[in-house]
């Protein structure tokens, strides 16, 4: 559902923004910043959407030569932390080179670090949160490409009502605001629809014994299926793997 190279469409915004700033033959450093998860369990995905990034800017490059600037990418590691998050978001306000940001990954770390793009007027482009509040803030500055957690939560319960006929459903999620939120959401439609939620309960990330949640969710007992989004697979180990397969549990 996280469609990260699709970004790159979204950064020919950025150009509207600067043609006819300037007139003269100097060269101008104009930044487009990134701010996503490069190490960690999530650095993969970080790494792509900054790549991606990459790949539109240099799509870019000669058309702003042109025009007499530089286009350039800052990338910045946010950690998947909402703390590191912010503190990125002060330096790149304070860079004024830097006319624009492309992330994040995490709506944990996107909601608290928008607020900063605001002050500082810098435009957010996010190729992957979902979380309703992040644009029902007010927040001009926030944009993003993909759906929020109420269309694809709804989508998701439409999906096991129509198609896969669930009646008792039992949710698992990350306790991240992306697995919450969708989480919620599906709840909300899965129960409008006429069934049945077993439960809806979290696993912390990095767990290795899943087993007390595992064995109130197995199907024919408490449930016949099973809703479990969460991000990338940074819940899995082998402990997880061995665990759910011994309750036979599928993903």
């Amino acid at each position: 559902m996280k469609k990260v190279f699709a970004l790159g469409l979204s950064l020919s915004l950025l150009s509207i923004s600067v043609i006819g700033c300037s007139n003269n033959s100097d060269v101008n450093v104009i930044k487009v910043a990134t701010q996503t998860p490069l190490s960690g369990n999530q650095a993969t995905v970080g790494e792509a959407i900054k790549n991606g990034a990459q790949l539109a800017l240099d799509d870019h490059v000669e058309a702003f030569k042109k025009l007499g600037f530089d286009l350039k990418l800052a990338p910045y590691d946010d950690q998947a932390d909402p703390k590191k998050g912010v503190a990125n978001a002060q330096q790149i306000g304070a860079d004024q080179s830097i006319l624009g940001v492309v992330g994040h990954y995490n709506s944990g770390v996107a909601i608290p670090s928008s607020s900063t793009y605001q002050k500082n007027k810098l435009a957010m482009v996010s190729p992957a949160n979902t979380a309703v509040e992040l644009t029902e803030s007010g927040n001009k500055s926030v944009h993003r490409i993909v759906a929020r957690d109420d269309v694809q939560g709804s989508a998701d319960a439409n999906f096991a009502a129509n198609k896969l006929h669930a009646k008792t459903i039992f949710i698992i999620q990350d306790k991240t605001a992306y697995g919450q939120g969708i989480a919620n959401n599906f709840q909300k439609q899965a129960e409008a629809n006429g069934a049945t939620i077993a439960g809806n309960q979290g696993i912390t990330p990095g767990e290795k014994d899943f087993s007390g949640v595992l064995c109130c969710a197995k199907p024919g007992k408490y449930a016949d299926s099973i809703y479990a989004p969460r991000n990338q697979r940074q819940t899995e180990n082998p402990n997880s793997v061995a665990t759910t397969r011994e309750y036979d549990v599928g993903w």
